[in-house]
């Protein structure tokens, strides 16, 4: 089996077995000039940010060094053919130095002659080499290529996209082909920067707080819907392919947007919305305070001109604590980025993530039209029977309001309700426990309970001693109502 080796810079490229027809070679890595280590190859990985704007065509990469390790020690002249896959190459420049190996070990330059560079936009030929030296049966083992520079790769504007090189050595006149170079990717576009999305633990808002529904479960008056969190991952590099720019990319972004679409912007409940960099992250606490022309959408401007965006960014709630909290689905987060220098011409594209729902906990139910004692009440006469049909005891609470302009009258409490058992009241009752003077008007009910169940609306009528089921008459509907 015979092998070939290609590498650019100290980066392994690829490793390709040759069948015993082919000869091909394999690709190795070197740590240096003087040392063939044979490993995995990875590519260079270039900012794919590097690309796009207006003229992207116009954007170079490089120069950078390629060593070509022969499979068979060479002594006749030959040409050495190179091609790349996703770009083309710039004329100019274009070295090319030979060596000799003894073992994995590369010796001081060979003696040879020819040699000589031609760069064109579709290959890159090296012509006409031919060792000549004095050393009895020394050959060409290495070539190794510098000045080498890309163009035209506007595909590489597209993360995972790679310029590969291939090519063939052949022989003087009818020599043939001595040997081929398998294609191997040589760099690799991956995007500077990358965010992770967390969206934040559901919230359950309690109906046994006071007011009731006016804050989440043990008492708490905020919520973390989400966060996201900015990393620079991968190792970059920029269109010179030698600067690394992780750990720094102060020059991919100059700004995040950050857009948050929920529900609960519209709560009455809602104080404001807080972003809270974590650690890492450069920009300071920002508040949003809902309006009324709002709507669902709060936005979030970070600049981070000069300064590293990595970091984590947290999205937190804040309720009043004193109105009732309505159940919301869950939002989503979205990040924009501004591109940074000249150098990275095309944004990072938008990442999106889920933010928390809310929802009310136990039983949540209204109805309106309950006759008060007085007035129609002497003859129609409400009566409420609350349901529980959960596995734990609780008590209800129904929140009385004026059913013409929606102001609370009072609360009241009823009895304990055992798993399974069913308790009626009438509106006498609910005035008396709740210290309503009765003024011969309608009630809204709105009841809760920190068990599963749900409620009727009856209408007893004195007169003809019949029973009516108002119950599709509601202040509202839940998932608790029959």
């Amino acid at each position: 089996m015979k092998r070939q080796t290609l590498q650019i810079g100290s980066a392994l490229l690829a490793t390709t077995a040759l069948s015993s027809t082919a000869i091909a070679g394999s690709v190795t890595a070197a740590s240096d000039t003087a040392q063939q280590a044979a490993s995995s190859l990875t590519p260079i990985s270039l900012s794919a940010q590097v690309f796009g704007g207006l003229t992207p065509e116009a954007i170079s990469l490089g120069p950078a060094t390629w060593n070509f390790d022969l499979t068979n020690s060479l002594t006749s002249k030959f040409t050495l053919e190179l091609r790349s896959s996703n770009s083309d190459f710039v004329t100019t420049g274009g070295t090319v130095e030979i060596y000799s190996e003894s073992g994995t070990t590369l010796q001081a330059a060979t003696t040879f002659t020819g040699c000589t560079v031609q760069t064109l936009t579709d290959r890159i030929l090296v012509q006409d080499c031919l060792d000549i030296s004095s050393n009895s049966g020394a050959g060409i083992d290495v070539l190794q290529i510098s000045g080498i520079i890309f163009d035209e790769a506007n595909g590489l504007a597209t993360v995972g996209t790679s310029i590969a090189l291939s090519g063939a050595v052949l022989g003087d006149g009818s020599a043939g082909t001595f040997e081929t170079i398998t294609s191997a990717n040589v760099v690799t576009s991956v995007n500077s920067l990358s965010g992770s999305h967390r969206q934040g633990t559901a919230g359950t808002i309690s109906n046994t707080s006071t007011p009731a529904f006016s804050t989440l479960a043990a008492g708490a008056v905020t919520l973390n819907l989400g966060s996201v969190a900015l990393s620079a991952g991968t190792s970059v590099r920029g269109t010179d392919l030698a600067t690394a720019i992780t750990g720094s990319v102060t020059n991919i972004v100059s700004a995040l947007e950050l857009t948050v679409e929920h529900g609960v912007l519209t709560d009455v409940a809602t104080s404001n919305l807080v972003l809270t960099p974590g650690a890492g992250a450069v920009s300071a606490t920002q508040t949003f305070v809902p309006t009324t022309t709002a709507g669902n959408t709060a936005s979030f401007d970070v600049d981070v001109s000069g300064s590293s965006p990595l970091g984590s960014y947290d999205i937190v709630v804040n309720f009043d604590n004193s109105d009732a909290i309505s159940a919301w689905p869950a939002g989503t987060l979205t990040v924009a980025y501004s591109v940074g220098d000249a150098v990275n011409r095309a944004a990072i594209a938008n990442s999106t993530g889920g933010l928390a729902s809310l929802t009310r906990g136990g039983m949540s139910a209204a109805i309106n039209t309950a006759q008060s004692s007085t007035g129609a009440g002497t003859t129609f006469n409400s009566l409420v029977r609350i349901v529980n049909n959960g596995t734990v005891a609780g008590t209800a609470v129904i929140v009385v309001t004026n059913d013409a302009d929606g102001s609370t009258l009072g609360t009241y409490t009823t009895a304990t309700i055992e798993p399974g058992a069913t308790l009626q009241v009438d509106i006498p009752e609910i005035e008396a426990g709740a210290s309503i003077t009765p003024d011969g008007g309608q009630y809204g009910l709105a009841v809760s309970g920190a068990f599963t169940g749900y409620i009727q609306h009856l209408m007893f009528n004195t007169a003809t001693e019949s029973l009516v089921d108002l119950s599709g008459f509601r202040l509202g509907t839940g998932t608790n109502t029959p």
